[in-house]
This record gives C-alpha cells, structure tokens and sequence, in this order.
C-alpha cells in the first residue's frame, strides 16, 4: 500500500474527527443563542474555546496531511513524464529525481536539432535520420523536463510581495464584568431621583398583664427615602478614515473600551455603598493580612452572625477583594475545595463573589438582597451622530445608575478597612 494512499486515509480520518468537534461546538452556540439570556457560563466559555483550539489544530494537521498528499500526487505525475519521456530514448539521457539529465552532448544535440523548428519541419529532417514523429515528440518531452541550476529568489527579492503581519485582535483585556452589580437586586430607574419606602417604627406585641388592659400598642412608622442618582457620560470624536480603515473597526473598539470603563466605575459605585455601610458595623476581631482558612471562616461566622444582630437577615454572600480571593483559594483544603467556584455557591449557604470594585484587602459578609442597584433601561446606551462637514462621527456612551443599602446592619466588614 503507497504512502500516499495512507496519508489519503488519515485526511479522511482527520477530516471526520473535526467535522464532530465542528458540530459539538456549532450546537453549544445554538443552545446558548435560544436562551433568554444568550451569554454563556464560565464553563460554557471554556468549553467553547477548547473546542476552538482542537478545531485549530485539527485544521493545522490536515493542511499538513493535505500538503502531502499534494506533493506526493505530483511528484507521482512528474515521475511518469519522466518514465514516458526516457521510454525508448537515447543512451545518454538518465533520470535524475523529477527529471532527467544528459550524460553526453551528443545525446542532447540531437534532441535539440530535431526539435529546433516547428514538429513537422523536424520530422522532415529526422526523417533523414531514420527517426519518427513519436520520436520528435518524445525529444521535445525530454527537453521539457531536462535539468536546470535555477536561479535563486530569496525574502530580500520580494520585499514587496511581504508586508508585515498584521494581526486583527485586541489582545488587551475589554472586562464588562460586574458582579456586585449582577448579585444585587435591580430595577429601571426611570428619573433622575430614586425613592423607596423605609419601616422607621415597627408594631409590636407583648404579653397582656390581665384582661382588657393594653399590651404591646405601637404604631407603624414608614418613612420615605430619596437618593439621586449618577449619570455616567463618555464622549469622543471619529474621522470617516479611522473607522473605515481600521481593523479592527475602531468605532467598535471604541464603544467597546468605553462600556468596559462604565461597567467599571458602575461596579466600583456600588462596592462604595456595601462598603460604607459594613465598615459602620466592622466584627470585634478584624481578619489579619495572612490567615488560614479556618481564621477566615470562622471571620465570616462572626460577620454573619452581625449581619443577622443587627439587621435580622441571614447571609447569603461573601464579597471580597480579588487579591482576598486569590490569597484565600491558596488556604483551602480538601474539605472545603466548593470554596474555588467565584460567584456561583461557595461553602454551605454563602456565595463568593470576587470584585475588581472593592479596595484591596477588603472582605464583606452581607444579604445580598439588601443591596438594591436602579439603572437605566438600556444603559449604557451608545450615541452617535454623523457629522458631514469634516467627515466625522461623533460618539457617546450614557447611563444613569444608583446602589444604596435598603436595611442598616446588612453588611459587616470581616478586614480592616483600607
């Protein structure tokens, strides 16, 4: 069996194993796109570029595998014109690789005589010689496949046929991530101003000392509270030239790096909020810069327990500052290895949540329902309006986002505040 034959079979074999990763990857993207919120996990997400790195590399081998083939299929072809063309030729002219060569002058002169003018010129001629029409041919056919020092084309003579790689991505991290924002409670904020309800005085109850007589006699206080909101506004300028020209398209790149930024600044808003209302109910014995994983939990119990002294609700969420969480994942055990999943559930009944929003060093146990976080339907919407007279595009980002703290005592700083 020929190599070529071979290398056909794994090209086909190649071949069969991408097209399965191609449709393992094609039907996650589908089943991911007929959600209600088409964004994949974190797991999806790698699933999904595993996937793209086998496609890839499955794609290098079978450019190789097919290059082969290729080579292999012409060298075959090269090397019948060549059996042909020696077929019953003269003595001095031998096969040399995918050609031939003559060994003697004589032998190339006279394939070179014959052939000199037209086929039937020669064939009048050779036939003087006692030679064919098929001999003519054939000769014409060696010379086609004689032997030649070629002359050298090196980078240098070609630098115009070699621009320079340009590669098309942005390699920098674009994060739209907020996850404080994602674990709070939401609502559209609709005016500049938002207003809540708030219990001041509750009604209580109490034993009756005898009969007919007044026990527990409170009345309901509920007061209304009002914040105002911020309005988040980015703005710039495009030519026509830098968002026709570019690759990656600049005008995308730009709304791109400026929602990143608001997503940023949204995010750090909201960590502020928990934080000054934690830092007022701080546990008695603040966590450490390095400690172990049992001082860490047993920091938590504590704030935990505040949480529920002071506001009457039990915990649900550990916030922390990422330096906090990478230090912590370090101090894990076997026991306690549920603690690696970020902003899904952690230990027992808390979620972690790891924000780039918070200060470094900080860590916060709290209700995460107590955080209630007003935005803008759409925001942050994106603006822009052509301007013809300079061929130009101006652009803006805007949206109005407010956090606050619904219920004193639902947060509790478990570090020392920075």
């Amino acid at each position: 069996m020929s190599t070529t034959h071979q290398s056909r079979i794994t090209l086909g074999r190649l071949t069969d194993e991408r097209e399965v990763i191609h449709r393992k990857h094609e039907s996650k993207l589908a089943e991911v796109n007929a959600r209600e919120n088409p964004m994949p996990t974190e797991d999806e997400r790698e699933l999904l570029r595993n996937w793209r790195e086998q496609l890839g590399q499955f794609d290098e081998q079978i450019l190789a595998v097919s290059d082969a083939v290729e080579a292999d299929e012409k060298a075959e072809e090269e090397s019948k014109k060549v059996r042909q063309a020696l077929s019953g030729g003269p003595y001095g002219v031998e096969a040399d690789g995918d050609g031939i060569v003559y060994r003697d002058f004589h032998s190339y002169a006279f394939d070179y005589f014959i052939t000199r003018t037209n086929v039937r010129e020669a064939v009048k001629i050779a036939k003087q010689w006692g030679v064919t029409e098929n001999d003519v041919q054939a000769a014409a056919q060696r010379l086609d496949l004689i032997k030649r020092t070629p002359a050298n084309t090196l980078s240098s003579n070609v630098a115009g046929l070699a621009p320079d790689q340009h590669i098309a991505e942005i390699f920098q991290v674009i994060d739209n991530s907020r996850p404080i924002v994602q674990s709070a409670r939401r609502v559209g904020l609709e005016r500049g101003t938002l207003t809540y309800p708030k219990v001041t005085t509750k009604p209580v109850v109490a034993v009756q000392g005898t009969e007919k007589t007044e026990a527990g006699n409170t009345g309901l206080v509920v007061d209304m509270e009002t914040t105002t909101a911020s309005t988040y506004l980015g703005g710039g300028d495009l030519s026509w030239q830098a968002i026709n020209w570019s690759t990656p398209n600049a005008l995308r790149l730009w709304f791109d790096e400026v929602t990143a930024d608001y997503a940023l600044k949204t995010e750090q808003d909201a960590a502020q909020v928990i934080s000054h209302s934690a830092f007022t109910y701080n546990i008695s014995s603040t966590l450490g810069a390095t400690p172990t994983f049992a001082e860490f939990m047993t920091a938590v119990g504590a704030g935990g327990s505040d949480v529920f002294t002071n506001s009457g609700r039990m915990a649900n969420t550990v916030y922390m500052a990422v330096d906090r969480f990478w230090y912590l994942f370090g101090t894990t055990s076997d026991a306690a290895a549920q603690f690696t999943t970020v902003s899904g559930e952690g230990v027992g009944p808390l979620r972690f949540v790891a924000s780039r929003g918070l200060d470094s060093g900080v860590v916060i146990v709290g209700d995460r329902n107590a955080l209630l976080v007003a935005e803008t339907d759409g925001a942050p919407v994106e603006m822009q309006v052509v301007e013809p007279a300079i061929g130009g595009v101006e652009v803006g980002l805007i949206g109005a986002f407010e956090a606050v703290v619904v219920d004193d005592g639902a947060f509790a700083m478990i570090t020392t505040a920075s």
